[in-house]
């Protein structure tokens, strides 16, 4: 069992360093090209953030609570605690936070199709979601944790109050979400086989089907499952789904949204390029600059001799 606790463990550390080198370089693309800078963006920028503190947390708290080859939970010198409890808040916020801004995928993916006013008049309604929400339940949870069970890192659950006091508003994301995909699924498959849907029209659905559908129900529908049939006999399975897989949820997103974005793409392309222009356009002025010195130098030299020689006539002249 502890080889295979050590396995999953090497596994989650790589998927969350890919997935956080991948998140960094999607997010300052996003930040870079202004053209980029549009509701859906932001939020696509705030969901790779919440991955970015997601895999940070985990990754610093396994180098503070766990050494390499040793699985035991709390270090044993006491006037350690303090922080090792400040990492398990802030892993906590992180997780929470993670789920709540795939919510606003969600939410906003729904809105985008269902109602009739534009969603971009609603990002500071995100913002509390996907940051004001998790931030109120884990202040909740930190001090459930100090009257209840201030005991060793905070990294056991003994009592159950503080447990729920996280688990509850993670599952009711997960639930919501799901049910926020099996209705987009049922939109979408309405416009689709709508015959007003022309041609335009129903390949921008199909784009956006397999944009943002494959998210949602990577992100929804296994944590469902396993939130519906928490029984031990899942255990490994369910750690395998949510350390091994789960860890690599951010570098899958940074693809969706970012890599294989055609805006993305198109403003990358336009850089090299422009890139590219510059560098042959400062090449060619310096192979001119060059050329025209070199001409000049030799019209100099000719100027010279020929302004010798007249003066070697008029003196031979002189002399006769």
């Amino acid at each position: 069992q502890v080889n295979f606790y050590v396995r999953v463990k090497a596994i989650y550390t790589l998927g969350h360093s890919v997935s956080l080198i991948a998140l960094t370089t999607g997010s300052i693309i996003l930040c870079l090209f202004r053209k980029l800078h549009c509701t859906r963006n932001y939020i696509h920028l705030n969901l790779f953030l919440s991955f970015i503190l997601r895999a940070i947390s985990v990754l610093v708290k396994d180098d503070i609570l766990y050494s390499s080859s040793n699985t035991a939970h709390c270090p044993e010198d006491q006037t350690s605690w303090v922080g090792c409890k400040a990492i398990l808040v802030f892993f906590q916020y992180g997780v929470m936070a993670n789920f709540y801004w795939l919510l606003v995928e969600g939410l906003y993916l729904h809105i985008l199709l269902v109602l009739i006013f534009s969603p971009n008049r609603h990002f500071t309604i995100y913002l509390l979601i996907g940051w004001g929400i998790p931030t109120i339940f884990i202040i909740t949870w930190t001090v459930t944790r100090i009257v209840l069970e201030d005991t060793g890192c905070w990294d056991t659950n003994e009592h159950g109050g503080p447990w729920w006091v996280i688990r509850i508003p993670i599952l009711i994301s997960i639930i919501v979400n799901f049910i926020l995909f099996i209705s987009i699924i049922r939109i979408l498959l309405q416009k689709l086989r709508s015959p007003d849907v022309g041609g335009n029209d129903q390949s921008q659905y199909k784009r956006l089907a397999k944009s943002t559908l494959l998210l949602i129900p990577l992100f929804g529908v296994h944590y469902t499952v396993f939130a519906l049939f928490p029984d031990r006999s899942s255990n490994n399975y369910k750690i395998i789904f949510e350390l091994c897989l789960g860890s690599f949820q951010g570098l899958i997103v940074a693809v969706l949204y970012c890599f294989l974005n055609s805006e993305v793409q198109g403003e990358l392309k336009r850089k090299w390029r422009s890139l590219c222009w510059k560098q042959t356009a400062g090449r060619d002025y310096r192979l001119h600059s060059s050329s025209i010195s070199r001409n000049g130098s030799e019209s100099v030299s000719q100027l010279h001799r020929n302004s010798r020689a007249q003066s070697f006539v008029q003196t031979e002249t002189t002399m006769i």
